[in-house]
């Protein structure tokens, strides 16, 4: 009875501590809105939804971008980041680590 309560305590405390890191990285993220610029990347290399959620997550991960909306159809990512907090460069940089070629970047009117 007494593990049991103490694997409990554990799952607890590791759910609340997770919960703190994500809710660190959001506020890190949104500290200046107003710098947000929003942009559209092309991206070649995407040839189905699973290439759509992979870029996706990993454009998601990164600090700094506020939003991701990814087009298979369009074949290019659309996203709201902080160029304070992170540049394009990086950006497109972790596009192609995962395999696609991030091309032209297109700056959009907020």
């Amino acid at each position: 009875m007494k593990s049991v309560f103490n694997s409990s305590l554990f799952l607890l405390f590791m759910l609340l501590t997770g919960c703190a890191e994500n809710s660190n990285k959001s506020k890190q993220t949104d500290i200046n809105q107003a710098d947000n610029v929003s942009v559209e990347i092309s991206i070649e290399g995407m040839s189905c939804m699973s290439c759509v959620a992979n870029v996706k997550k990993t454009l998601s991960d990164l600090n700094g971008i506020k939003e991701v909306k990814v087009s298979l159809e369009n074949k290019n990512a659309t996203l709201q980041y902080n160029p304070n907090i992170i540049p394009i460069d990086k950006i497109k940089q972790s596009i192609n680590e995962i395999g696609y070629n991030a091309g032209t970047v297109k700056t959009l009117s907020q």
